[in-house]
C-alpha cells in the first residue's frame, strides 16, 4: 500500500510521516531528503556552485544514484541518507542546502531521476511517502492521499521553534516571511508546483498537535481501507 502525504512547509507533513509510518510498520521515504542529498553531494563531491545547480550536468545527477553512492535508507523511525558508506543526513538541513535544493528541485529532468529512483527503492514495499509533488506527480495511482495542511502564522511558528531547536535565532516576522516565500516557489513552481492531489483528503493541522493529526489521519486511513473493501 501507498500513502503519499503532499503539503506546504511546516504543515507538519514530515512530523506525521514518520509516526503513521511507525504506527503501521511501513517504510517511510521522505522525499525532500533525496533533492538535499542531491544538491549537497553536487556542491561537495561534484565542485558545484548555486549558478550550475540551475543546470546541472544530468549525467552527474545519474551518476550519484545509479554508482549507489547516494542511498537512501529508513530504519527505527529514522530516515538515513548515505554518500557511500558514509551518513550524510545530519548536514542536509543546513540552511545552504535548504536553498541548493530549492535550485535543483525546479529542473524537471533532475524531477524525473529522482522519481524514478523512489520508485525503484519503494517497489514491493508497503510506504508512506512525504513531499510537495507525491500524490500528484510521483505516485498519482497511491491508494490513500493526503495533503496536510495549515495557515501561515501556525507554520511560521513551527518553523521557528524547529530553528530555534537547532539554535539558529528566528524572529517571528522572519518566520513568516520565510513560509510565505516557500510557499510562493512551491506554488509558481514551473514544473510539478505544489497542488493538491487529485483524490486526496485535506487535512488542517493549525489546531491540531501532533498525536491529535496522527489519529485523525488513522481514522482517515481505516475508514477509506473499509471503502475499498466492499
Amino acid at each position: 500500500m501507498i500513502i503519499t502525504i503532499d503539503g506546504p512547509a511546516g504543515s507538519g507533513k514530515s512530523t506525521l510521516s514518520v509516526a503513521l509510518a511507525k504506527e503501521l510498520g511501513f517504510f517511510c521515504l521522505n522525499s525532500g531528503y533525496l533533492y538535499r542529498g542531491i544538491a549537497y553531494a553536487l556542491k561537495t563531491f561534484y565542485a558545484y556552485d548555486d549558478a550550475m545547480l540551475y543546470k546541472p550536468n544530468l549525467e552527474d545527477v545519474r551518476a550519484c544514484f545509479e554508482s549507489g553512492q547516494l542511498h537512501y535508507d529508513y530504519d527505527k523511525g529514522l530516515s538515513h541518507v548515505f554518500w557511500g558508506n558514509d551518513e550524510i543526513t545530519q548536514f542536509l538541513k543546513k540552511a545552504e542546502v535548504s536553498k541548493a535544493a530549492a535550485i535543483v528541485a525546479q529542473n524537471n529532468e533532475v524531477r524525473k531521476i529522482i522519481a524514478a529512483y523512489e520508485r525503484c527503492l519503494i517497489k514491493d514495499k508497503d510506504v508512506v511517502v512525504e513531499g510537495r509533488a507525491c500524490g500528484s506527480v510521483q505516485f498519482p495511482h497511491a491508494e490513500l492521499k493526503l495533503y496536510i495542511t495549515a495557515s501561515p502564522e501556525a507554520r511560521a511558528k513551527r518553523e521557528r521553534s524547529e530553528q530555534m531547536r537547532r539554535g539558529n535565532m528566528l524572529s517571528e516576522e522572519d518566520a513568516l516571511r520565510n513560509i510565505l516565500a516557500r510557499d510562493t516557489v512551491d506554488i509558481d513552481r514551473l514544473h510539478d508546483p505544489l497542488i493538491v492531489p487529485q483524490g486526496a483528503i485535506i487535512v488542517d493541522t493549525s489546531f491540531l498537535s501532533q498525536e491529535e493529526t496522527l489519529q485523525e489521519v488513522l481514522h482517515i486511513l481505516h475508514t477509506n481501507v473499509r471503502s475499498l473493501e466492499r
